[in-house]
């Protein structure tokens, strides 16, 4: 079973170096991202709105992988933090 978010948020408070931190913080937000697709299929009247929810959620990954690079952390695309 998925991890939730609030579980990668507990492991980002418990991470010993910056990096793992942010590493960490973009699975939380990748979990974030998968429940936002779910909720996109649901037909319902805040569908706009769920569709910014999940471009910002994209957005602030991607400004966190920003923030490894920026303090030096080398990742394999093939590693890319997914929510596991």
């Amino acid at each position: 079973m998925a991890e939730s978010s609030h579980e990668h948020l507990k492991k980002s408070k418990e991470a010993s170096t910056l990096a793992e931190m942010f590493h960490e913080m973009r699975k939380s937000i990748d979990a974030l991202i998968q429940w936002t697709k779910k909720l996109q299929q649901n037909d319902s009247s805040y569908g706009r709105e769920i569709s910014l929810v999940h471009t910002k959620l994209q957005e602030a990954k991607m400004w966190a992988g920003k923030c490894l690079e920026a303090i030096g952390s080398k990742l394999p695309e093939e590693f890319r933090d997914k929510a596991e």
